[in-house]
């Protein structure tokens, strides 16, 4: 855009937020039980998309304690200053522990029946390991429905972006809205990417009993 036009402005409408940080590295590696924790390989149903935990409440476990409380005390800031949500207590619904192998990769997907989101790496995160790629919105841009020619260097604005990769290091903590899509690169290293997944809803009553929506989630931590 140039000074030909007078008082232009565009708009950047509902961002998509993506929260980082690092995990104190005493809570980092007091869990030693993801190392150690039964891993299996649903290739028949699943693809080859990596191992995973036969535990899928790894966080609960009772050496996750602190880092558990760290993390859902950050949820809860995330969900009430940023994402606006009036939740005072937040649960984990499910985790586990992912490993990607040389050769192995994960799909564009979500995380249906969850609120929030992350992912913990705890296991390697040097240069060149895949780290995760978030995805446009599939009904955003023109792309649907026309095939328009794009300039090769599109990258100063975001307003093009198809996808963003979004690089990491053991210790990185990841929090984004559930629907928010994304995979991982195909490992091309020698070395196993290893992460904890996590699902988050609101403990208490989702909706609203006055107009039917009502539903309750109360999970025992």
């Amino acid at each position: 855009m140039n000074d030909t036009y007078k008082n232009l402005e565009i708009a950047s409408l509902f961002p998509t937020p993506l929260l980082r940080v690092d995990i104190p590295p005493e809570l980092s590696t007091a869990c030693n039980i993801f190392d150690n924790t039964e891993l299996w390989h649903d290739k028949e149903s699943r693809g080859d998309y990596g191992l995973h935990s036969k535990n899928t409440y790894i966080m609960d476990e009772p050496e996750c304690v602190d880092l558990k409380k760290f993390v859902l005390n950050l949820v809860k800031d995330f969900a009430q200053n940023t994402l606006m949500y009036d939740y005072d207590e937040w649960t984990f619904s499910q985790t586990w522990v992912t490993w990607k192998e040389p050769g192995q990769m994960h799909v564009p997907h979500t995380h249906p029946n969850s609120v929030i989101s992350g992912v913990f790496f705890y296991g390697y995160g040097e240069e060149g390991t895949p780290a995760i790629e978030f995805h446009r919105n599939e009904f955003q841009g023109t792309g649907q429905s026309i095939m328009l020619r794009e300039k090769a260097d599109k990258r100063p604005s975001p307003f093009a972006w198809k996808t963003f990769t979004v690089p990491f290091k053991a210790g990185t903590l990841l929090l984004f809205p559930s629907w928010f899509r994304h995979s991982v690169p195909i490992n091309k290293t020698e070395y196993t990417r290893k992460s904890v997944s996590m699902n988050i809803v609101p403990k208490g009553m989702l909706g609203d009993p006055n107009s039917l929506t009502e539903l309750l989630f109360n999970k025992v931590l």
